[in-house]
């Protein structure tokens, strides 16, 4: 996939896509791949998805991580490196293979000072962002597990742009921060509704509007 097929490129002005393209080179992302982890010291790179969907998760001073977003195509992952904001606990899983486009933080950050529409664009994603990871944190709060498992099906349907899911119990477990079993009662109580179908591996969305409004639940609390 090209670069502008991005979501967050593709509203950036010809000479600003360009000149971007100049700067990047197309990667292929595995699933697991950690990405942009804070609390290494690496040297800090920038992803812009075209394919690959990439979970945000929050670490525990007891090293237990838990997903607070999801970002595909219609972002990127690591731009508060770029402009020297954001906490230090994060990391970046892949949670879908795919294809991005990455590069080095310092090569952006010098097109940014020199390109400030492009910097108000990066900013305008990063409020956007912000406020889709106080929407998973209210969920957290919040909502039960059945309604935060909808929650992340409908979030990587539409990431991934697809009904057919390859994740795991084992692997929702993780991203929610709950025991396996739980997510199979979770997801029972989902196919038992006729909202979703699994197999070992692999989820299929039957009833994405139905599952929609349950995981909009916590959207309307926050008003986001």
């Amino acid at each position: 996939m090209t670069l502008f097929t991005n979501g967050l490129i593709f509203q950036l002005a010809r000479e600003d896509q360009n000149r971007l393209q100049h700067i990047c080179k197309p990667v292929q992302l595995l699933a697991g791949q950690i990405l942009c982890d804070t609390a290494q010291h690496a040297t800090p790179k920038v992803y812009f998805l075209t394919g690959a969907c990439v979970a945000v998760l929050i670490e525990s001073s007891s090293r237990n991580t838990l997903a607070v977003g999801l970002v595909g195509s219609e972002g990127a992952i690591g731009l508060g490196s770029v402009l020297d904001i954001g906490p230090e606990n994060l990391q970046f899983r892949v949670q879908t293979a795919g294809h991005a486009w990455v590069a080095e933080s310092a090569d952006l950050a010098l097109l940014l000072h020199q390109r400030p529409g492009m910097l108000w664009a990066i900013s305008q994603y990063l409020w956007w962002l912000a406020a889709h990871v106080a929407t998973m944190a209210a969920s957290i709060q919040f909502d039960g597990i059945t309604t935060r498992l909808a929650r992340w099906l409908v979030l990587s349907a539409d990431r991934a742009q697809t009904q057919h899911l390859q994740l795991t119990h084992e692997h929702l477990a993780h991203m929610l921060g709950v025991r396996r079993v739980s997510i199979t009662l979770a997801a029972g109580e989902l196919k038992e509704r006729g909202l979703i179908d699994y197999q070992r591996g692999v989820i299929d969305i039957l009833d994405m509007t139905a599952l929609r409004q349950m995981s909009d639940r916590t959207q309307n609390i926050t008003q986001v």
